[in-house]
This record gives C-alpha cells, structure tokens and sequence, in this order.
C-alpha cells in the first residue's frame, strides 16, 4: 500500500491510494503426518571451499580431480547442511573478502547485446508523490496497439479513501473508458518523466487503465520499462 499524487483531464489533483493487484495464492504446504511444512535456508558451502580456493590448493585446474578423489577439501563436515538465520547480504571483493565501499556501475547494451556505456549508476528519488502531481500526458495508446508494443512487468491499482477521492477516481475511470485506450502518465511539470516508486527502484513508464461497472469502478496503472522493437532488416 502506498500513496501517489495524481490529476485528472482537468487538472485538479488528489493524493490518493495505490495497492498490488496481485492476488497471493492460498496454499499451506504439509507434510505426509498433515503438519506445517516451513521454509529454512541451509548453508550449502562456504566461501573458503569454492573451487578458486580448491584450484590454489591443487596448483591448478586438471589437478583439483586428484585432491578430490584423495579427500573431501569441499566438504566441511561441521558446518555444511547447517540451518541459516538472520542472515545479511554482503558484497565480497576479487580476494573474498568483505567489501565495505561498493561502487555500483550501471551497464548500458545495444540492441545486439554489446557493451555500449559504463557509467555510475544514479540513485534516483521518487517522484510519484511529491508536490507536483501526475499529470495526464494527453497522449492515448489503442489497447491493442499498447500490448503489442510495451512489455508489461508490473501493475498497481490505484484505489480511493474517502467519499471525494472516489467520485475523483470514478469520473478518471469513466473518462478513460469511453476512450478504449490507455492514457500515458508520466512525472514531471510536463509529464515526460519516468516514474520512480522506491528510492534507486527502477523507473517505469505508466500507462493508465480505466473500467467501471454501475457504481463500481477500476482504475489500473499499468508499468512498462521495455519497448518491443521490430529487428532492422538485413
């Protein structure tokens, strides 16, 4: 659940709701006695038994087989198969240890999959629910054309609190409706920005979904950061 500042066709705008339109299925896993079954997390290897350890140990690569069949060097008897708790996820550097100081590096590829740029990956603030609201772009997408061109990764609904943000939400939902398309929502003075969720999250593009049924009424955010492009011809 989580909060966004948005505007209407009219310009008049509202902090309204958003929640996950995924629904988490109800299962409960038991074992052949009928009782609960939980997850547990089991150390498998230790860092001082990875095979760039094994291969200092042997000399070389075609000699770690020999270690092997002599012993068990990658086997701790102590502690592998252990149960994991309370565990932190860190970053070790090229010699295994602990990295305190990590550089994140944002990677950018050509269509082919080459290497294109290296850069210092930017932590970018949201944007979805400061002082300037969402604006509509004015910019309609044919569903069809919108399905056939975006790949969709995520989608929120965005949902009312009280009796003024619904009619807000409901005449939103309504107007998009009789269009059949999706409206292009972006951030920004004039809407041409990506959309930020989290801190350093991934930015989307939105496009907004409008359906209603009597007084009933939904309003989707659908969330795109790939576009499908056909391939240049040879």
């Amino acid at each position: 659940m989580g909060q966004i500042n948005l505007a209407n066709s009219k310009g008049r705008d509202a902090v309204v709701n958003t929640q996950s339109v995924t629904v988490p299925l109800q299962l409960r896993w038991v074992d052949q006695e009928n009782r609960q079954v939980n997850n547990s997390k089991i150390l498998k290897s230790s860092i001082n038994k990875d095979i760039d350890i094994l291969v200092e140990q042997a000399g070389a690569l075609e000699n770690v087989s020999d270690i092997l069949i002599d012993g068990d060097p990658e086997i701790d008897m102590e502690t592998f198969g252990s149960f994991l708790r309370n565990t932190a996820r860190v970053y070790i550097d090229p010699e295994g240890k602990v990295a305190h100081r990590v550089k994140c590096i944002e990677i950018l590829k050509n269509p082919d999959g080459n290497e294109k740029e290296r850069r210092p990956k930017k932590t970018t603030p949201p944007n979805v629910a400061t002082d300037t609201p969402l604006k509509w772009s004015g910019k309609l997408i044919k569903k069809e054309d919108a399905y056939n061109r975006f790949v969709f990764s995520s989608k929120i609904q965005i949902t009312h609190y009280n009796g003024l943000t619904y009619d807000f939400l409901y005449e939103m939902a309504k107007e998009l409706e009789s269009q059949k398309s999706l409206m292009l929502i972006g951030a920004g003075s004039k809407s041409n920005q990506p959309l930020v969720f989290r801190r350093g999250s991934i930015s989307y593009r939105g496009f907004l979904e409008g359906r209603t049924q009597g007084n009933k009424y939904a309003l989707i955010l659908h969330l795109s950061n790939m576009e499908l492009k056909a391939p240049e011809k040879q």
